[in-house]
């Protein structure tokens, strides 16, 4: 299901053109590098989503968040994810150092990075093409 939902976004912000796989969930659409991650819906929080920025999202040109289905994504350009992952509060993954941990919430349309609550408004990469 998410392979499904993520190619249907990849191929609408290619339009036509080639859609080209260059690493692990990497993909080359008109001369950019693009990032991929799909996270499923909970019943319990449908509008809530967590996603992680790391090194490898971090080697792109955009981030592509796809939210419980191709109907709700995110495109956003590396220079604002590079900003959060680099906020020195920044949520640290348990496990992983390198990786950090973001909250989602389509119904504000706002990302959640950093203690004390800090969060952006991620509204203008709604559904934004390439």
């Amino acid at each position: 299901m998410s392979d499904m939902e993520k190619k249907k976004v990849l191929k609408h912000l290619s339009g036509d053109g080639p859609v080209t796989p260059t690493g692990k969930a990497k993909y080359r659409i008109k001369g950019n590098t693009v990032h991929v991650r799909f996270c499923t819906a909970s019943p319990m929080a449908p509008a809530k989503f967590k996603f992680n920025i790391n090194p490898n999202t971090l080697s792109a040109d955009f981030e592509l968040w796809v939210c419980g289905s191709s109907d709700c994504y995110y495109l956003m350009p590396i220079a604002f994810l590079k900003a959060i992952y680099d906020n020195p509060n920044s949520y640290i993954d348990r496990h992983h150092e390198e990786i950090r941990v973001v909250s989602v919430n389509t119904a504000t349309d706002v990302v959640t990075y950093a203690a004390g609550g800090q969060y952006q408004s991620i509204r203008e990469y709604r559904q934004t093409k390439l």
